[in-house]
């Protein structure tokens, strides 16, 4: 039995039908998991359900689609209900799912868009935490993985208010570990740099500016979904059992070590809200 098995462990992965999520879910499916499907767009949830289950069920679905907006309570609460009703329990949450409304110089952001990305970001993923909680307790334990970002570990004023709320997570993360280890449910966080997402096509797209961008990374390349999801699956199985309330940075280097050139600082404001999935 492998250390990275997740056979017939349920997992609620928000944001997942496109980018990073979109990588965890697939990765997760070959690794046997049984998913619930999140984002927005019912309709994409199910297509991505869909897809999933025609590439690893056999005899029984292994995939469904529950719509969730991480903006309403509401939604957050029937989709923690909702998915234990389909699978009779939860084992794993990967709270992947983020917003991010304005871009710009910090002190320009409007109250309004300042308190709902600290609200959705935060906030509402403190509560998706709690929601899925007792079902986890019912099946003696879980995971829980927060997806961060990189610039919520390094100066990033033009995204300062979504900065601000993803370094809350890796706080938050350490907080719920610690509150929630006697149930056996661990909590960490990982923190992805630039990643070949939608959301960051027009950094890699153009060779010109993923060159500038990569000369900032101390390993020379951006990072792939599958390096997320890697992490995120060795945090959700047996491999990662003894891991909790830490903050992976998953940013090939940017984080830890010295400039591979000196051009990271041009790069770091321009990196700053890649990582938006």
């Amino acid at each position: 039995m492998s250390l990275f098995d997740l056979e017939g462990k349920v997992a609620i992965v928000t944001g997942a039908t496109k980018g990073i999520g979109r990588g965890i879910v697939e990765r997760m499916a070959e690794h046997g998991a049984r998913l619930v499907v999140s984002s927005r767009d019912q309709t994409a949830c199910d297509s991505v359900a869909a897809e999933l289950n025609d590439a690893y069920a056999d005899d029984a679905e292994i995939a469904c689609g529950i719509a969730c907006d991480i903006d309403s309570l509401e939604q957050i609460e029937n989709l923690a209900t909702a998915a234990a009703e389909r699978w009779g329990g939860i084992d794993i949450l990967v709270a992947n799912a983020a917003i991010l409304p304005f871009m710009g110089p910090s002190a320009d952001t409007p109250p309004e868009l300042f308190n709902r990305i600290l609200t959705s970001n935060q906030h509402h993923n403190f509560r998706l935490c709690h929601a899925v909680r007792h079902s986890m307790v019912g099946r003696g334990g879980g995971r829980i993985v927060l997806i961060g970002s990189a610039s919520g570990h390094s100066p990033s004023p033009n995204v300062m208010a979504y900065a601000v709320a993803k370094a809350g997570l890796a706080h938050m993360a350490r907080c719920l570990a610690d509150e929630l280890a006697p149930e056996r449910i661990t909590v960490n966080c990982v923190a992805p740099g630039l990643i070949r997402s939608f959301s960051s096509k027009p950094l890699w797209e153009d060779e010109s500016v993923l060159s500038t961008v990569t000369a900032g990374i101390p390993l020379g390349r951006i990072g792939e979904p599958d390096d997320i999801a890697g992490a995120v699956i060795f945090l959700c199985s047996d491999a990662g059992s003894y891991v909790s309330g830490a903050t992976i940075p998953m940013d090939g280097g940017r984080t830890a070590l010295s400039p591979a050139t000196q051009g990271r600082s041009a790069t770091d404001e321009t990196m700053a809200g890649s990582t938006f999935n």
